[in-house]
C-alpha cells in the first residue's frame, strides 16, 4: 500500500466514489483583528491576506466536509519536520524588523504537503476510494491509516485545526505538540503589534509625529496665506465610524475611505427673480397670528397698511 495517498482518495461512504469534491475554506473571512495578526506573523504587507486564496481551500469528498473539525469528526495537521520549520519562520517574523519579515507563501512555496489524519472519534469508519480500485477500509485504532497530500498550505490547515486539536489527546511526540504551541499561541486578536506595521500601509507624508511627540501632523497640506487654519478634507458626519486618524488608529482605513468616498458639491442656484417684497409681507401679516383684544386705533392702522400696500406698484427685484 502506498505510504501517502491524495486527500480526495479519503471518504467515510463508500457512496462517494462518484461524487464530485467539494471545497472548505479553512481561514476566518471576515475577522479583522485575525487578519490583521496573521499578516504580520506570517510575513504578509498589511491588508493584503486573501481568505479565499487557493491555498487555503481543501478538496474533499462529500462524506468527510460534514465531520470537518467537527466532534466525531477529524482534523488535518502538518508533520513535525513542516510544523518545526512554519515555528522557525513565525519566530524569525516576531523578532526581525518589519520590513525584513519573511512570507509564509515564498517560504514554503511547495504545490503539496504531507499531512496526517487525525480521528477526533473512534467511531467513524474511512475509506480509500479510487476508479477502478477495491475501496480499503481503514478502522479505529486507524494505525495503518495512511498519511495524506493536499495543495493546501500547511499554515492554513493548521490554523483550521487549532482549535480541535487541543481538545483531544492524541498519539502525537512531544516535539511536535511543543512546536504547535509555540506556533498557535501567538494566533489570537491583541492590540501587541508593532507601530511600523501598523503605519506600513500609507505613505510616510500622511502620518508624522510632532517635535512633541504628542500630534500627528497633516502632511502636503497647505493652510491659507496668513492663517494658521489647517485645509481639511471634508467629510460625511452622518457616516459612523469615519473620523480623521490619530496615532492610536488604522489610518488606512479612513484615508481609503476619504479617497473613495464621493463628496457632494454645493453648487448655487441661477438667479431668479423674486415676487414683490411687499407681496411678501402682506402675506405675512395675513397669515400671522391674531391678537385676541384689539384697540379700535390698531384696528384701522392695520386696515390703513394693508390698503397702501395692496395699491402700491410691483417691483422686481434679484435675489
Amino acid at each position: 500500500m502506498a505510504t501517502t495517498v491524495p486527500l480526495s482518495a479519503l471518504a467515510t461512504s463508500l457512496e462517494d466514489i462518484d461524487a464530485p469534491l467539494t471545497r472548505k475554506f479553512l481561514f476566518p473571512q471576515d475577522d479583522v483583528e485575525i487578519h490583521r495578526k496573521i499578516e504580520y506573523l506570517w510575513g504578509l504587507e498589511i491588508y493584503s491576506i486573501d481568505p479565499t486564496h487557493e491555498r487555503s481551500l481543501l478538496h474533499v469528498r462529500n462524506s468527510m466536509l460534514p465531520l470537518l473539525n467537527r466532534a466525531g469528526g477529524w482534523t488535518l495537521i502538518p508533520t513535525e519536520e513542516t510544523l518545526t520549520a512554519m515555528e522557525a519562520l513565525q519566530d524569525h517574523n516576531i523578532t526581525a524588523p518589519v520590513s525584513q519579515r519573511k512570507s509564509f507563501l515564498t517560504e514554503f512555496s511547495a504545490t503539496e504537503y504531507e499531512y496526517i489524519v487525525v480521528p477526533l472519534s473512534t467511531e467513524i469508519d474511512f475509506f480509500i476510494l479510487r476508479p477502478g480500485e477495491i475501496p480499503q477500509r481503514f478502522s479505529s485504532p486507524y494505525t495503518d491509516l495512511p498519511r495524506v497530500t493536499s495543495s493546501a498550505h500547511p499554515f492554513f490547515v493548521t490554523f483550521d485545526s487549532q482549535l480541535s486539536i487541543q481538545h483531544f489527546d492524541i498519539s502525537i511526540s512531544k516535539p511536535w505538540r511543543w512546536a504547535f504551541l509555540l506556533l498557535t499561541a501567538h494566533w489570537y486578536p491583541s492590540a501587541n503589534l508593532p507601530e511600523d506595521f501598523l503605519r506600513s500601509c500609507y505613505p510616510a507624508t500622511l502620518y508624522t509625529l510632532s517635535e512633541s511627540d504628542s500630534e500627528p501632523e497633516a502632511g502636503g497640506l497647505e493652510s491659507k496665506s496668513g492663517s494658521d487654519e489647517t485645509v481639511v478634507t471634508p467629510m460625511d458626519e452622518d457616516v459612523p465610524g469615519h473620523f480623521p486618524p490619530d496615532k492610536e488608529e488604522f489610518v488606512s482605513d479612513w484615508v481609503r475611505w476619504d479617497a473613495s468616498h464621493s463628496h457632494e458639491c454645493v453648487v448655487p442656484t441661477a438667479p431668479t427673480v423674486s415676487r414683490d417684497q411687499g407681496k411678501k409681507l402682506l402675506h405675512t401679516l395675513l397669515a400671522g397670528p391674531r391678537w385676541n383684544v384689539e384697540s379700535t386705533r390698531g384696528q384701522e392702522r392695520f386696515k390703513k397698511l394693508l390698503a397702501e400696500m395692496q395699491s402700491s406698484p410691483p417691483a422686481t427685484e434679484v435675489s
